[in-house]
């Protein structure tokens, strides 16, 4: 195999495992092909924390086999770890299946393929080494940096603890030392990653996240920190001191609460209250008046009534989230809420989705409008795709904005847009100030 094609499903973390992926490749002799079909090897590395993308995946490898017979398929990430060998069963273009534990062993799967094999590589291995020397990063603005893998929850409809694994932090140092790389290199935003970030401990020293985060916010030539994704319950008084006190720190927050019913809360083993998430939500805002929350909504978990429905439509308009991901409840395997009854119907749950979607489009249009008339420092991510003459960029609390080209900026850079207009998902204004560009830092 000389030439590779990646396809990627699913959150930051896989996003994430894509560039160590292809820095892999990368490292084992692999050139990037322009499209899957011009491929030897196609690696679809998969999330199966909802039914329908395990259902798209397994339909990409039929229509990818047919496309071209000749093409390896590799499959990795959270599908690879749940079907494992029917994966190979399913299909014979199918060369090797790795799941997020295995994920640097991809050199060794693309030899055991060339020696005719299948190789099968899952599992969790908490001595792996981990070189983020080797991960190839497509952006040069912004670089994503794991802290903490796998998740210890168990909620009651979450298939990550399977997936991934029990968590495992790494060391303050390692991250301390990833991040200086990319600031020397120029990079200007970092986004620290876990499945449950702010349960992070170091395995040296025992620092937490917001020990962490306040290292990281102090390292030279650094823009803007953020991280995801939050649990509720292990939000500190610690960690929103660090928000409030490192201005770098992202004005925007991901926080996910699900539910806004009390027994739907307590059925998914999510172990705080509504009350509880209310007012943690008030002692962030209290510190940073401009935070911009987003959050994750399930609808129709089993045993959801029209009350409980309610009661997550209520909280909508107690929080007025700037970004809602919402989606109906998917039994996954293993999970004890895929045995629970009743079983909400695809059609009741398809209703009450329309109608929280409606409003959350109407409340982030609401929050987006009040931002008109304002001047707002944005860095630019490359051209608009609504117009290629126009910039897109984001917000320190991480809005996307469009705004037309002056000539002068390129990538990378730092531009004061004043907000012209607001629809529900994007922001549109115009560069009122000079671009900054921060020089690159030596780190040592």
């Amino acid at each position: 195999m000389k030439t590779f094609f990646i396809e990627t499903w699913g959150c930051q973390m896989n996003r994430h495992d894509s560039e160590l992926i292809e820095g892999q490749l990368r490292r084992h002799g692999l050139a990037p092909a322009g499209a899957a079909r011009d491929a030897d090897l196609v690696v679809l590395n998969t999330c199966s924390v909802r039914e329908k993308p395990v259902q798209k995946i397994i339909s990409r490898i039929g229509y990818l086999a047919k496309q071209n017979p000749l093409t390896t398929i590799g499959v990795c990430g959270c599908v690879a770890e749940q079907e494992a060998g029917s994966l190979l069963e399913r299909s014979r273009s199918v060369g090797f299946v790795i799941g997020p534990g295995q994920t640097t062993r991809i050199g060794e799967a693309v030899r055991a393929v060339s020696q005719g094999e299948r190789p099968i590589l899952t599992g969790f291995d908490a001595e792996a080494e981990y070189n983020y020397h080797t991960i190839f990063r497509k952006s040069t603005t912004r670089g994503m940096v794991t802290v903490i893998e796998g998740c210890n929850e168990f909620c009651t409809f979450c298939i990550v603890p399977y997936t991934r694994g029990r968590e495992v932090s790494r060391p303050l140092d390692q991250v301390l030392a990833e991040v200086r790389l990319l600031a020397s290199d120029g990079v200007k935003e970092v986004e620290l990653l876990g499945q449950t970030i702010n349960a992070y401990r170091c395995p040296d020293s025992g620092a937490d996240l917001a020990q962490l985060l306040e290292k990281v916010a102090s390292v030279d030539g650094l823009l803007r920190v953020r991280f995801i994704t939050s649990h509720p319950r292990h939000f500190d008084q610690d960690l929103i001191d660090v928000l409030a006190s490192h201005r770098n720190v992202f004005r925007y927050l991901h926080l996910p609460i699900q539910s806004g019913s009390d027994e739907i809360l307590k059925r998914m083993h999510r172990k705080y209250t509504r009350q509880e998430y209310l007012d943690l939500v008030g002692r962030i805002r209290k510190a940073a008046p401009e935070i911009n929350l987003s959050t994750d909504i399930i609808v129709g978990f089993p045993g959801e009534t029209e009350a409980d429905f309610e009661d997550t439509m209520e909280l909508l308009e107690e929080v007025r989230f700037g970004q809602v991901f919402a989606f109906g409840f998917s039994p996954r395997p293993k999970t004890p809420a895929a045995r629970y009854r009743p079983q909400i119907s695809d059609a009741v749950k398809s209703a009450r989705l329309q109608r929280l979607f409606g409003r959350c489009d109407e409340i982030s249009r609401e929050l987006n409008h009040a931002l008109v008339g304002r001047s707002i420092q944005v860095l630019i991510d490359g051209p608009s795709r609504r117009d290629p003459e126009h910039w897109q960029g984001r917000g320190e609390d991480n809005r996307v904005v469009n705004f037309p080209r002056c000539g002068r900026e390129e990538i990378g850079d730092v531009v004061e847009v004043e907000i012209r207009r607001a629809g529900a998902h994007s922001l549109v204004g115009m560069i009122v100030g000079g671009a900054v560009r921060l020089p690159t830092v030596s780190n040592g």
